[in-house]
This record gives C-alpha cells, sequence and structure tokens, in this order.
C-alpha cells in the first residue's frame, strides 16, 4: 500500500523531507512516498484570535465555531486557515492529476490552520488526509522536533482507517477521557503528550483493531512507528539531563548527515557547509582557521564532491574566500552550521556537533569519533 505525502507550498522543504525520511524508516506494507510537486493553497481565510483561552481545545465535528491556536504567540494573532472540505479536495486533485490508485492514501501536510483546530483529519473517503505541522512548540516547548508528532500524526490515521469504515465512527469510538491510547480525542491538545510517550493502544481499542482482522504486518508496521518515535522523543529529553549525544552516520558518496537516535534526524547543509563540517570531522584533534590554507586541498576535495558548480573558475574562488583568513566568509559558514544544528536538536546537545573553540584557539567538533559510523 502506498502512502504520498504532498506538500503544501508554505511548508519548508526540510521539514517535510524529514517527515518522509523518519517514515520511511519503518519497513512494512504501507510505502511512503514522496509526491514530486507541492501544493499551492488559495482562497485562504483569515481570522484573528483575541487571546489563548480556547487555544487548547479541539472542536468537535458537530460544533461550527473555529477554536483558537498557538499560546506562543501574543494575542491577539491573525492566522490563516482552510475548511476540512478544501484540504480533502486537494488530496482528490492529487489523485487526479497523478492518477493515484484508489486503494493508495494522500496525506496534505500543511502548516495552515483548520477549521476545527485539529492536529490532522481524515477525508469522507477514508483514504485522504490532512495534518497540521505548525505550532508544535506550544504543546511539547520551544525545541520540540516537529517531525515526531507529524510522522506520529500520520501513524495514528492509518491505524484509524483500519479500525473503522467511516470517520463518523472514529468520533464515536474515541476517548473523550485522555489515558495513554493512541485514539484518544485530545481536547485538550496538550494531552497528545500522554499517548504519544505510550505509543499503545488501550485494550478497547485493541480489541477493535482484532476484530478487524487487519494484517499483523500492518500492525506492525504502525506500532513500529509509534514505538520509533516514542524512543527518539524520550531520547532527546533524557539528553538534557545525561547529555549522551546520538549516534552520527554519515551515508553515501554525498556523504549525507543522519542523527541515528534522534528519529534518523537528517542534517541538511549546504555544500560549501558540508565541506567545511566534513573537513572538521575527519580532524578530531582541532585545526585554527589561520591554519586552513595549508589543508586547501582536503577541503577542495570535500567541496568538488557536493557541489553543483561546473565552472572551475568559481570553484576555486568559493575555495580561496573559504580559507582566506583575512576574509569572514569561514566565520559565516561555522555560524550558519551552528544555527542548523541548533534547530534541529536544541541547546543540550549542541556543543557535541558544532564546530566551537575560544576564540583565537583550534576550532575542532568535540563529539567522539566512536559515535561516527561512516555508511556506504
Amino acid at each position: 500500500m502506498k502512502v504520498h505525502l504532498i506538500r503544501s507550498s508554505e511548508l519548508s522543504i526540510e521539514t517535510y523531507g524529514n517527515v518522509l525520511n523518519l517514515l520511511q524508516q519503518f519497513p512494512g506494507p504501507f510505502e511512503f512516498i514522496a509526491a514530486e510537486t507541492e501544493k499551492e493553497l488559495t482562497d485562504l481565510q483569515t481570522r484573528v484570535w483575541e487571546n489563548e483561552e480556547s487555544f487548547i481545545e479541539q472542536e468537535l465535528w458537530s460544533q461550527s465555531e473555529p477554536a483558537s491556536f498557538s499560546k506562543s504567540n501574543c494575542f491577539p494573532v491573525e492566522e490563516k486557515y482552510q475548511s476540512w472540505e478544501y484540504f480533502f479536495e486537494e488530496c482528490q486533485k492529487f489523485r487526479v492529476s497523478k492518477e493515484i490508485p484508489e486503494i493508495d492514501h494522500v496525506f496534505l501536510l500543511t502548516s495552515l490552520g483548520n477549521e476545527m483546530n485539529w492536529f490532522g483529519s481524515i477525508g469522507p473517503s477514508m483514504k485522504d488526509y490532512f495534518i497540521q505541522t505548525s505550532h508544535w512548540n506550544s504543546f511539547f516547548g520551544s525545541e520540540v522536533d516537529e517531525r515526531f508528532p507529524v510522522a506520529y500524526e500520520v501513524a495514528v490515521w492509518l491505524m484509524r482507517h483500519h479500525m473503522f469504515d467511516k470517520r463518523e465512527e472514529i468520533l464515536e469510538a474515541v476517548h473523550q477521557e485522555s489515558r495513554g491510547c493512541a485514539n484518544d480525542f485530545c481536547q485538550n491538545k496538550t494531552d497528545i503528550i500522554l499517548k504519544m510517550r505510550t505509543a499503545d493502544l488501550c485494550s478497547e481499542c485493541m480489541d477493535i483493531f482484532h476484530s478487524r482482522d487487519t494484517s499483523p504486518l500492518v500492525i506492525g508496521q504502525l506500532f513500529d512507528i509509534m514505538d520509533g518515535i516514542r524512543m527518539s522523543l524520550t531520547f532527546r529529553e533524557r539528553s538534557k539531563i545525561i547529555r549522551k549525544p546520538s549516534k552520527m552516520e554519515i551515508r553515501g558518496y554525498v556523504n549525507r548527515i543522519f542523527l541515528t537516535d534522534l528519529g534518523d534526524l537528517e542534517v541538511r547543509l549546504n555544500p560549501k557547509e558540508k565541506a567545511i563540517y566534513m573537513f572538521y570531522l575527519n580532524h578530531p584533534e582541532g585545526i585554527h582557521l589561520t591554519e586552513l590554507q595549508d589543508y586547501r586541498d582536503e577541503i577542495y576535495s570535500y567541496y568538488t564532491k557536493y557541489t553543483n558548480q561546473f565552472e572551475q573558475v568559481e570553484i576555486e574562488k568559493s575555495i580561496d574566500r573559504l580559507i582566506d583568513p583575512l576574509d569572514n566568509n569561514i566565520n559565516v559558514i561555522l555560524s550558519r552550521i551552528k544555527k542548523k544544528f541548533k534547530v534541529l536538536i536544541g541547546e543540550e546537545l549542541l556543543d557535541y556537533y558544532t564546530i566551537g573553540g575560544e576564540h583565537g584557539a583550534k576550532k575542532q567538533i568535540i563529539l567522539d569519533r566512536e559515535y561516527v559510523m561512516h555508511k556506504e
């Protein structure tokens, strides 16, 4: 069974790619596939929230007034949103344009709000879905890795598809009072933390799943996803206390960088950033910035592996700027690398992975190289 993930244009390609990569780590009957193009969502509606009092409440289908969102913002705040029907129509348009078989599933990932303030929902076809990717820091804190709740929602909606025939049945069966089950309604949206940490179904819901005669391979893959997310989430939380870094895996000819204990999180660096990062990863002893000229050939070899530039003159210029002690280009690159790691892993583990060092001292990556693996 194929599961197509559509990215709406306002959602960053980095977030989309990391969610897709996370889901693809768990083999099984569901094959998660990237859509070739993004969706441009138009005719957006606007609403203004005066306060955050109703922010944590998801609305029931029977109610017509939308709920608030994002207590991380200062109120009043304006939000762009769309109706459920609009999102499901976009899924249907994607099906028609790409000739997607009826048996396949289609998820629209969007950072836009929705009329009922849900994390996501399922369409009347029971094969089309949307997931809201924004504002997760309002429930998990400012350093949440948003891949985890988004991927979790994908797995849970696929699970509900196999448990129920109609979406109205879902609302009848979900638990109004949270109990740490994947089918908790979470009208208080902060309760999603509880069910993500349990990554399980209650006995009542397990009986429903069992009665549907669902393939054990399907059940196994969905629980593997939920368990994997739980483990990655708790690893990140515990790292604040034990300060244990994740293993790093360098893959393939172009040296893609993954943090395997953090849900196989990919660190996406541009060619110049990656060239410098791989250079310092190869020199655990540390190198002064003023000595980079002595390593020109090595840095050059990394850069030519990653860059899309074909003009030799332009490549030479890029390298010369990078290693010139009178040019600030290297400091800009180091700052960008640090910022990208900080966004992905937070402050607690940042020092392990960034290229750091006192002013005027050697720069180095302090991560123990026993945590670094290379995989072709």
